[in-house]
């Protein structure tokens, strides 16, 4: 399961004093900035727990259909089309969510370039902010990955529906493949699941990290 990933003090001001420039023009410390680009991931974060929640009820739900479809005499219809509900919802958490990190990405170069633009910044502070914007990408990267497979767990789930839809002989070969199709493509899910989730505590690790060294002065 999905676990929610809280970023590290997202949300939270971090109320580092601002400093000014040589210019007289106010500049924001590192964590700040960099704070104030992965608030975005509040709304992600929020799209992957409705995704969750979803994926609990239609494990339960294919449980229920596998178990009646036994019965050649079961009437499939409506538990088959409370499940092509929950994936078409699916999908369209899973867009949001991929939505909020394209977002995000493309202002990670302006802000790189901001950071360096910083007059007042400790050396090492500005190399602990672009590890953190590293950390990001490379979450990124671990979460288009997880939402390729995603995708085609939901195409395998969408192919076993229809195979089971309105059959007085259904292809019992056919479905069988089906299912062995659709739980390998969440077997795979549930690997690159984990993969993001060890990105996002590195991530979290380096954020946290950056902030006690702006705070440490």
């Amino acid at each position: 399961m999905l676990r929610r990933k809280k970023i590290a003090l997202a949300g939270v001001s971090i109320l580092l004093t601002l400093l000014v420039s040589a210019c007289g023009q106010p500049q924001e410390p590192a964590a700040n900035q960099v704070n104030q680009l992965i608030l975005t991931d509040q709304e992600m974060n929020q799209s992957l727990k409705e995704i969750v929640r979803h994926e609990q009820e239609d494990m339960e739900l294919y449980g229920s259909i596998l178990s009646k479809g036994k019965n050649r005499n079961s009437n499939l219809e409506a538990l088959l089309d409370q499940a092509d509900g929950h994936i078409a919802e699916r999908r369209t958490l899973l867009e949001q969510a991929e939505a909020v990190m394209s977002r995000t990405k493309e202002q990670m170069e302006e802000l790189r370039t901001s950071l360096d633009q910083l007059s007042f910044e400790k050396e090492e502070n500005l190399a602990q902010a672009h590890t953190v914007l590293d950390q990001y990408e490379q979450r990124a990267a671990s979460f288009a990955t997880f939402v390729a497979a995603y995708r085609q767990s939901l195409d395998a789930d969408e192919q076993l529906y229809s195979l089971m839809r309105g059959n007085v002989e259904p292809n019992l070969v056919k479905i069988k493949h089906a299912i062995r199709e659709r739980n390998s493509q969440y077997a795979k899910v549930a690997e690159l699941r984990q993969q993001f989730n060890k990105q996002t505590k590195a991530f979290n690790g380096a954020n946290a990290k950056l902030v006690q060294m702006e705070q440490a002065g």
